[in-house]
């Protein structure tokens, strides 16, 4: 089994003896089989152990047992106490989910602080054939059904190539004692369901030879591999960056086929789920405009032409900002510098929509800068009558990320600036203007 890995090991580039390696140890068979592989190997390991204090006095001679496993082999180890339980409830999680993350979270922690270049995990092949089934059971993707990736960042996993089976005659031919967790042997736990009741009789079915699953197991993860690269193409080509924003036009989506699975896997990266991204692509074969959808962190809006696509920010459509008769700046919402000056004769107004200029005396003080809501109304520059926003932005061709961004400066509650687009014809320069007061936008 020892050529197995080694040849395992440098086929998937997973660590070379230069690297400082920690192994995650449970004291179970198949972590102390990793820790034995690697220490016979020659590699530059230490030892970590998560005690989540889920089974009680068990729980805290698997602490012991592997403590004693580092004074065996004369390895580092590193020891972590937490409370899962505890961290399941406050965080809404499953007791597997808070210990998985409880876990992750502190060797990244260790390896930071100790400069460890890996960090390697006892998933064997029948782990990952019990994600298969697992994912292939929840309605998973080709992400899904390809199993446990190999590596994940610094993380390892170089008993990937072994069964269950395997890793005990190795233990036994090399008379390792470890430690049996009593929840293995619980049906309660999907996982060990499949493991128990399932997986035998399949692979029965099979004449108990693994190897073809093998096959398919790593053909799954190559053809993973290719189709993200595939996919990651297509995002670059469709997915293009605005000012705060990104979209994609529309009519480019519709001509993929299936638009459907296209457009679940171009939004994956905005964590949009499948069922809201089948929402997306009916609205689109619908043309519909003005819909908008949500993932935990991002927006998407459906305009004329295009998908928007805005990450989600503290919400301000309510709050209002005031601007002092002194105020020589304005930060937030909005950056405005502020000045107020003597018309003079060589006075110029520049033609630039993000400068605006007042005549002072005309004024109420405190202006109000706020969102811009349904029945607004000014009397654009250059107008006789006022116009309703809502008319004004479609003579503009404003789109709805656009509308939904505007802004209006305010004087004694009426419109003087749609800011960034036009002034009102109320508060204009004129010949009579002597003050001017004037704003810059950012």
């Amino acid at each position: 089994m020892i050529e197995q890995f080694l040849k395992y090991v440098d086929e998937n580039t997973l660590f070379v003896k230069s690297d400082k390696i920690l192994i995650a140890v449970s004291g179970g068979l198949d972590s102390v089989v990793l820790l034995d592989l690697l220490f016979k190997t020659g590699f530059n390991i230490s030892i970590a152990h998560c005690n989540f204090q889920l089974r009680g006095n068990e729980s805290d001679m698997d602490e012991e047992f592997v403590r004693n496993l580092g004074k065996n082999y004369k390895l580092k180890t590193f020891v972590k106490v937490c409370d899962a339980s505890d961290f399941a409830v406050t965080n809404k999680l499953s007791i597997q989910e808070s210990a998985r993350e409880l876990r992750y979270n502190w060797f990244k922690e260790v390896s930071i602080k100790h400069k460890f270049d890996k960090v390697a995990v006892a998933h064997h092949f029948d782990d990952n054939l019990e994600t298969f089934f697992i994912n292939f059971s929840r309605g998973s993707g080709l992400s899904g059904i390809r199993g446990i990736p190999i590596t994940n960042e610094n993380i390892v996993r170089p008993l990937m190539f072994a069964s269950r089976k395997e890793i005990e005659e190795y233990a036994h031919e090399n008379n390792l004692k470890f430690r049996e967790d009593s929840s293995n042997s619980s049906d309660k736990y999907l996982r060990n369901n499949l493991r128990h009741n399932l997986i035998p009789g399949f692979l029965e079915l099979l004449g108990n030879s693994i190897e073809t699953l093998r096959k398919s197991m790593t053909y799954l993860a190559e053809d993973e591999l290719l189709f993200e690269q595939l996919i990651q193409q297509k995002r670059q080509e469709l997915i293009e960056d605005g000012e705060g924003f990104q979209f994609m036009e529309k009519s480019k989506l519709l001509s993929l086929s299936p638009l459907k699975t296209w457009v679940y896997y171009l939004l994956k990266p905005f964590n949009f789920s499948r069922s809201v991204t089948d929402d997306i692509s009916e609205s689109l074969k619908d043309n519909n405009s003005g819909k908008k959808f949500f993932s935990s962190t991002h927006r998407l809006v459906s305009d004329r032409e295009k998908l928007i696509i805005t990450a989600q920010k503290l919400n301000t459509d309510s709050q209002e900002f005031t601007l002092d008769e002194t105020a020589s700046e304005l930060l937030t919402p909005l950056h405005f510098d502020i000045s107020t000056f003597s018309k003079t004769d060589d006075f110029k107004i520049l033609n630039d929509k993000n400068i605006a200029y007042f005549d002072f005396e005309k004024l109420a003080f405190p202006l109000t800068l706020r969102k811009w809501k349904t029945g607004d109304k000014f009397k654009p520059l250059g107008m006789k009558g006022s116009k309703l926003l809502s008319n004004f932005f479609i003579d503009e061709k404003l789109s709805l990320l656009e509308k939904e961004n505007v802004w209006l400066l305010e004087s004694n509650d009426e419109i003087i600036w749609v800011v960034g687009l036009r002034t009102s014809d109320k508060y204009k320069i004129t010949s009579q203007t002597e003050t001017v007061y004037k704003v810059i936008l950012q």
